[in-house]
Order: C-alpha cells, then sequence, then structure tokens
C-alpha cells in the first residue's frame, strides 16, 4: 500500500511503541482524545479500542478517504469523528487527552497551541532533538525559547526513545515519547509581556542579559531594573523564574 506517507509525516509502525504511547495516556473508556495526524489509523484503531470518542485531523486527502473506509462504522456511531484540514488553522474540539505521533515540521507551533487549550493530559511522538529543547534546564545547549515559555504552561517528561526503524519510511533522527501535564512550573500573570520579552531575548542570545532587557525596554516604553549578578549572563542562563518576575513587574 501507497499511503504509508502523510505529507511530512513518517508513520509510526511499530506495535510495541504504538501500544507503549497508549499505556502512558493512562486512558479510560470515558475520555475523548484528540489525534493530530492520523496517517493510516495505526494509533487511532488503538485508541478506539480504549476510549469512548476519538476526533482525528489529518490533512492529505488520500489518507482521509482511506481512513474514511476503514473507520467506516465508526464514523457512523459517532465515536469516531474526522476532520479534514490543517491541525494549526482548524478549530480543535474539546477533548481530555491529546495523543498523537504529530508531523514534526509543526512541532513548534502545533505545540504552543496545544498549550493554549485545556486538557488533562498529552502524550506526543516528537523528534528527539525538539524533545529535548522542550524539557532542556537552564544553561544547558538546548535551552531556549521553547523550553521557557512551555514551563508558564505545563511540565514536561520525556518517557521513551523511538530508533528510526520504528517508522516507515525510516527517518534519519530519534524521536521521542514525551508527557505533557497541563501544570506551570512557574505561574506567570503577564503571560504576554513574559512570552514576547522571551522571545525578543532568544532572537539576541549573543547579547547579555542586562543589554538586552534595557533594550526591550526602551522598545515597550518601560522601565524595569535587572538585578546586578544577571546583567552580564547570556539569555540561555537565565532561569524561567526571571522571565516571570521581569514581566509580572510591568503590572
Amino acid at each position: 500500500m501507497k499511503l504509508l506517507k502523510s505529507k511530512g509525516q513518517h508513520i509510526l509502525v511499530s506495535r510495541r511503541f504504538l501500544h507503549k504511547i497508549v499505556r502512558y495516556a493512562k486512558l479510560s473508556f470515558d475520555d475523548v482524545v484528540l489525534e493530530v495526524g492520523c496517517g493510516t489509523g495505526r494509533l487511532t484503531k488503538l485508541l478506539l479500542k480504549s476510549v469512548e470518542k476519538v476526533y482525528g485531523i489529518e490533512l492529505d486527502e488520500r489518507l482521509v478517504r482511506y481512513l474514511q473506509r476503514r473507520f467506516e462504522n465508526d464514523i457512523k456511531s459517532g465515536r469516531f469523528v474526522l476532520i479534514h484540514g490543517d491541525a494549526l488553522k482548524v478549530e480543535f474540539p474539546k477533548f481530555d487527552k491529546f495523543v498523537a505521533n504529530i508531523p514534526y515540521q509543526i512541532s513548534s507551533p502545533l505545540t504552543f497551541k496545544l498549550l493554549k487549550h485545556d486538557f488533562e493530559l498529552a502524550v506526543v511522538t516528537y523528534q528527539k532533538e525538539f524533545a529535548e529543547r522542550l524539557v532542556a534546564k537552564p544553561g544547558s545547549k538546548k535551552y531556549g525559547r521553547l523550553s521557557v515559555v512551555a514551563r508558564a504552561y505545563c511540565r514536561t517528561e520525556i518517557l521513551d526513545i523511538i530508533p528510526p526503524t520504528a517508522f516507515k519510511p525510516k527517518p534519519k533522527v530519534e524521536s521521542a515519547i514525551v508527557r505533557i501535564i497541563p501544570e506551570p512550573e512557574v505561574v506567570v500573570k503577564n503571560l504576554d509581556a513574559f512570552e514576547d520579552l522571551v522571545r525578543f531575548a532568544f532572537s539576541q542570545r549573543r547579547k547579555m542579559f542586562g543589554k538586552i532587557v534595557e533594550d526591550w525596554s526602551k522598545e515597550k516604553g518601560v522601565k524595569v531594573e535587572v538585578p546586578e549578578e544577571l546583567t552580564r549572563k547570556r539569555p540561555e542562563e537565565i532561569p524561567p523564574e526571571i522571565y516571570a518576575e521581569i514581566a509580572d513587574s510591568l503590572e
């Protein structure tokens, strides 16, 4: 069958890792699950065995037609609602858990979109490098905008590493299964200012933090003070709490 690959997506075909994803999601039958990038429906099939209702979003028209045939009875019964569209553009339905092997090229915007929704738990397969940036700690090479902003929305954990051989076609990179719990590690009141400051800071990584905040303050027309011991540090050395304190000081 030629429908193994959706646009930009490698289909997870390993039954071992598919079952692991489902177990990590700790599903109960009354859960409503959202899956993005259904592919040929291998994960979808397991989800439908475990929960009351699954919403699936798939962009590839060929795969949508295949899924409609494969899950015809589930679609008729209303247990599987298939949405043909771009996951970054369509409105998400109400769901309890997000369980998906997503197209890796939309990892960042899709994750930020997910974090703005109400849900109980997400188990997502990412490219390993992206997953490491998501969970990175201050001072590490992977620590960046994604690492900081995510902490204002959730707690994250890498649960498992998936080798390239578990996919068709085989990618050149390793993948990782990540658990996302929507409980902020850092409490931020002024989220707009926080995200703007973080974006501004990591767009100028070579500058010292004191200079970055000074430039950002001038641009915003506000006055912000940075503790002396932090002025000579780089953005990647600054913990999320400091970004939050500066943003909230504008209130």
